[in-house]
């Protein structure tokens, strides 16, 4: 004879377990996100994507001064001076910064450096390009500019993300022009 007693303190047992290990989960989870979150952001720091693509083709790219301001985002306009050297022109919430580079081909990739001056640095945007494990070629992406606030880590991410979509596909993904935002007919 079954004694359902035991089984539902059994089972009991078993609620309170899965209730502490979830406990226990989301504890950890909630100082992973902390840490991350309270980690500043060092826009020094490299980011590197993958693109199935030859170096030779990335190296193309990544001179093109159209496919920078595309992949530098809405706040970003890189135009041709002469040869070799480059015009950025950032817009941010403080106003716009405008420097010239020179753009250095380098046994690691690229190099759109400013001038320095006495007291600072110029501005550096480095690209580094190596051969994939599995095929393909690494870019890894790292800037060191006079709007520190602006380019940041996650911004060099995501110039290298839009470049291997522009490279892979032709098109950066994007949610503009959306149907999620739209009104649903029983709203009308």
């Amino acid at each position: 004879m079954v004694d359902f007693s035991r089984v539902v303190q059994n089972a009991g047992r078993v609620v309170e377990n899965a209730n502490r290990a979830i406990d226990d989960a989301g504890r950890s989870v909630g100082g992973f996100v902390r840490r991350a979150v309270d980690r500043p952001v060092d826009a020094r720091r490299p980011q590197t994507v993958t693109v199935a693509a030859p170096r030779a083709q990335v190296m193309q790219f990544w001179r093109d001064p159209e496919n920078l301001s595309r992949v530098f985002g809405d706040h970003v306009r890189v135009e041709t001076v002469e040869a070799n050297r480059l015009r950025w022109t950032w817009e941010g919430p403080g106003g716009t910064t405008t420097w010239d580079t020179r753009v250095d081909v380098t046994s690691e990739g690229l190099a759109f450096v400013g001038e320095d001056d006495a007291d600072t640095p110029g501005p550096r945007v480095v690209l580094a390009v190596s051969d994939a494990p599995r095929g393909g070629t690494e870019m890894t992406l790292r800037a060191e500019v006079p709007v520190p606030d602006l380019v940041t880590g996650a911004l060099t991410f995501t110039a290298l993300y839009r470049a291997r979509a522009l490279m892979q596909t032709g098109e950066i993904p994007t949610l503009q022009g959306s149907p999620s935002a739209r009104e649903s007919e029983g709203d009308a």
